[in-house]
């Protein structure tokens, strides 16, 4: 009973560890405005001339980063990665869609991403990359 007693105890410290060794640092942390803000004076639009689509902080290869997704002009569609501790933009994409609803879509495999492009209406595959 003492074995197990410790070990529970011991498998409830490492867990805590490890939640607290991936609990966002929010004092180190620019704010969710602070990145839309970066991202729309780097694309040179105001807040009021967007439409944002997503503002959310994820953990990202060893960093924080905010993912910033906006719409402007119609169809022309920015996706932004800011680095939640320094404000840098660490990725960049603009889009038209030319008036069709298209899936992004993004997949992991075997240590390569694959990132495809597909139209709504009929599922044909309109882009596809891979990195």
């Amino acid at each position: 009973m003492k074995k197990l007693t410790a070990f529970l105890l011991s498998a409830l410290v490492v867990l805590s560890l490890s939640v607290t060794a991936f609990a966002a640092p929010s004092d180190n942390l620019i704010s969710e405005n602070e990145a839309k803000a970066i991202a729309l004076k780097d694309a040179g639009y105001e807040a009021n001339e967007v439409r944002f689509l997503k503002a959310k902080l994820d953990f990202d290869d060893g960093r924080y980063e905010y993912e910033i997704e906006f719409r402007a002009d119609g169809n022309l569609e920015y996706d932004y990665s800011i680095n939640a501790v320094n404000g840098k933009i660490v990725e960049f994409d603009r889009d038209y869609d030319d008036g069709r609803l298209k899936y992004e879509i993004e997949i992991f495999f075997e240590d390569k991403e694959y990132t495809f492009d597909i139209d709504a209406r009929d599922g044909a595959i309109l882009e596809r990359e891979a990195e």
